[in-house]
């Protein structure tokens, strides 16, 4: 697989983004285990070696938009301006939901795939790890930029929370079906402000200790590559 399309040119990029929007509609349509990479070629109107130049098995479509999504999620953390920790917690995630309204279909089709340890496209398998960790890096700094920062011992730990919490939110985001993800909404809302009133609660050394024992048990789920 092409792990990033800095190597490529415009038109392989292109080419390569047609290819998987062109999968990811066969997997709505048709699901993602009866779909093959035959038919994914013949609906993108080019070769089957061309399609497995860019995807060298049909696997590689699930990790290919997680990949997408992921950089995405960075790229959007660290543009994001000053503000309250749960204000910038809802921003992101409002932002990033959005960005997935066309792709909310294919990411339920491909779900279970893509949550299945014994998958092969495991997104939380070793082939992500660094990525995964990339990510959290990315809401080490959403904490620390955050007006209402908590102290140094705790970043780590909250931002661990943070980054499992956002795979929470885009699940349950998959399973709202209430009109326009009002019930999600709803959830955001309530996220923002529990984050607004936690740092008060957190300099408890009772409460710290329990957020640190918390992030350790999400980190071996979704930071320890599997062995």
């Amino acid at each position: 697989m092409i792990d990033t399309e800095n190597d490529l040119t415009p038109k392989a990029r292109r080419t390569r983004q047609h290819i998987l929007e062109t999968a990811l509609e066969l997997f709505i349509r048709k699901g993602y285990e009866a779909t093959t990479m035959r038919d994914i070629a013949d609906q993108a109107t080019c070769s089957l070696g061309l399609a497995y130049r860019y995807f060298s098995q049909k696997e590689e479509f699930v990790l290919a938009l997680y990949i997408e999504m992921s950089e995405g999620t960075i790229d959007a953390i660290a543009s994001l301006p000053p503000g309250r920790m749960g204000d910038r917690f809802q921003r992101i995630m409002e932002a990033r939901l959005a960005d997935a309204i066309p792709y909310r279909e294919a990411l339920g089709a491909l779900f279970g795939a893509a949550v299945n340890p014994g998958s092969g496209v495991n997104v939380l398998g070793p082939q992500t790890a660094i990525l995964r960790q990339s990510v959290r890096d990315a809401f080490v700094r959403l904490v620390e930029g955050a007006d209402d920062a908590l102290a140094s011992s705790l970043i780590n730990s909250l931002a661990t929370l943070l980054y499992a919490g956002h795979f929470a939110l885009i699940l349950f985001w998959l399973y709202d079906r209430s009109e326009g993800q009002r019930v999600t909404s709803e959830l955001l809302v309530l996220s923002r402000d529990f984050l607004n009133v936690l740092r008060p609660i957190l300099a408890l050394p009772f409460a710290g200790q329990q957020l640190a024992r918390l992030a350790d048990i999400m980190e071996n789920v979704f930071l320890t590559p599997e062995t």
